[in-house]
C-alpha cells in the first residue's frame, strides 16, 4: 500500500477548483459558453470518486462502524452544521434588511430552507455523503463480491443513474446516494485494480478523452441542455449525459494528476495543490458564504452584468470565482490560525 500518493492530493485540489468553477458562472444561458458550463458543472462527482477509493485503501481494511462514523460526525457533520447556521442567519438578515420581509415571512424562510435538508444549496452533499458512509457495511459487503459481480454492479447501477437523474433541488437523498453511487463504486473498483489499471491508463485515457468530447457536443448542441439532469426519480426524460461525461472526466482527471505526480512540479505549484487540497473541505463549506456575499454585494449595488456577451460573461465569472476562492482560503486560513485543531470541527480543516 502506498503510504502518500501525490496523485490523489492533486485530485482534491483540482477537485474542489472545479467545484468553486461551477458555482461562479454567471449569466448561464445568456452568455456564457454553454459547452463550457457543461464541463464546469457537476463536479462533486470527483469527490465522491475520490471517496470511494479511499473508503476501499484506508477505511475499509480496518473498519470499526462506529469509529468511522463518529469520526465523520465530528469532521464533516458538525462544520456542517456550524456554517449552516451562520448562513441561515445570514439569509435571514438579507431578508429582513435587504427585502424587507417582516418576520413571520422570515420564520417561513427559515422554516422551508432548513426542511430541505440544507441552507446553502452546495451543501446538498454533506446529507448525501453521511447517508453513503451510514451505508458502509454495504459498500464493504460489495467490496467482497467477486471481481466479476463488483463490475457488474458497477454497470448496472451505472445504468440506473443515467436514466434515473438527480433529484430536484438535490433534497432526496435516496435519489442522491442511488445516482452517485456509481461514482463512489469506481473509486472503490479503481484502488482494488489499481495496477491492471494503470498499466492500461493510455487507452483508458483515449476512451475517456473520446466520451468525454462526445458527451459535452451532444448535450451542448443537440439536446441543448444545460448543466446537470434533476428530474422525479421514476420519470422518463431521455439520458443523463452529464453523468457520463463526469465518469469519464473521473478518469481523465486522475490521468493527468498521475501525470503531474511523475514530474518535478515547481515548488509553488505542487504547495499550492497541496495546500488547496489540505482545505478543500474548508473551502466546500465556506465559499457559499462568500456567492451569498457577492449576491448582496450585486444587489446593493443594483448592478445585474447584461446578457449576451461570452467574453464579459467569462471576466465576469472569473472574477467571481477569484472572489469566492480567494476569500474562502483566506477566512479558511485565518479560523486556522486562531482555532488551532479545534477549526477541524468548525470548516473541517
Amino acid at each position: 500500500m502506498k503510504k502518500h500518493q501525490p496523485e490523489f492530493t492533486y485530485m482534491r485540489g483540482l477537485a474542489i477548483v472545479l467545484i468553486v468553477l461551477g458555482h461562479s458562472i454567471y449569466n448561464s444561458s445568456q452568455g456564457f459558453p454553454a459547452l463550457l458550463e457543461n464541463l464546469l458543472r457537476g463536479g462533486t462527482a470527483l469527490f465522491v470518486f475520490i471517496s470511494g477509493y479511499f473508503y476501499h485503501r484506508v477505511f475499509h481494511p480496518r473498519l470499526i462502524y462506529r469509529e468511522f462514523i463518529m469520526g465523520k460526525v465530528h469532521n464533516v457533520l458538525y462544520p456542517f452544521l456550524w456554517v449552516s447556521l451562520f448562513g441561515l442567519l445570514a439569509l435571514a438578515l438579507q431578508w429582513s434588511l435587504m427585502y424587507h420581509r417582516p418576520l413571520t415571512e422570515v420564520g417561513k424562510g427559515i422554516y422551508y430552507t432548513v426542511r430541505n435538508g440544507y441552507v446553502l444549496y452546495p451543501h446538498w452533499y454533506i446529507p448525501f455523503i453521511m447517508a453513503v458512509f451510514a451505508l458502509s457495511p454495504l459498500y464493504s459487503a460489495y467490496i467482497r463480491f467477486s471481481a466479476f459481480w463488483r463490475w457488474a454492479l458497477l454497470i448496472l447501477f451505472s445504468l440506473i443513474a443515467i436514466f434515473m437523474h438527480r433529484p430536484i433541488g438535490n433534497i432526496n437523498v435516496v435519489q442522491s446516494v442511488i445516482y452517485f453511487t456509481p461514482f463512489y463504486l469506481l473509486g472503490i473498483q479503481y484502488s482494488a485494480h489499481e495496477q491492471s489499471l494503470v498499466r492500461l491508463k493510455l487507452p483508458i485515457g483515449i476512451l475517456a478523452l473520446l466520451g468525454l468530447v462526445f458527451t459535452l457536443v451532444y448535450q451542448s448542441y443537440f439536446t441543448d441542455h444545460l448543466g446537470n439532469y434533476h428530474k422525479l426519480a421514476w420519470e422518463y426524460q431521455g439520458l443523463d449525459w452529464q453523468f457520463i461525461q463526469k465518469f469519464c472526466l473521473c478518469l481523465l482527471v486522475l490521468g493527468l494528476c498521475q501525470w503531474l505526480a511523475a514530474r518535478d512540479l515547481p515548488t509553488k505549484i505542487q504547495a499550492g495543490l497541496e495546500s488547496l487540497a489540505e482545505m478543500s473541505f474548508a473551502i466546500f463549506f465556506i465559499h457559499p458564504l462568500f456567492s451569498l456575499l457577492f449576491g448582496v454585494i450585486t444587489g446593493l449595488a443594483r448592478y445585474k452584468l447584461p446578457p449576451g456577451n461570452p467574453w464579459t460573461a467569462l471576466a465576469f465569472s472569473a472574477m467571481i470565482f477569484l472572489f469566492l476562492m480567494l476569500g474562502s482560503v483566506w477566512t479558511a486560513k485565518w479560523i486556522k490560525r486562531r482555532l488551532g485543531d479545534r477549526s477541524r470541527r468548525l470548516i473541517g480543516w
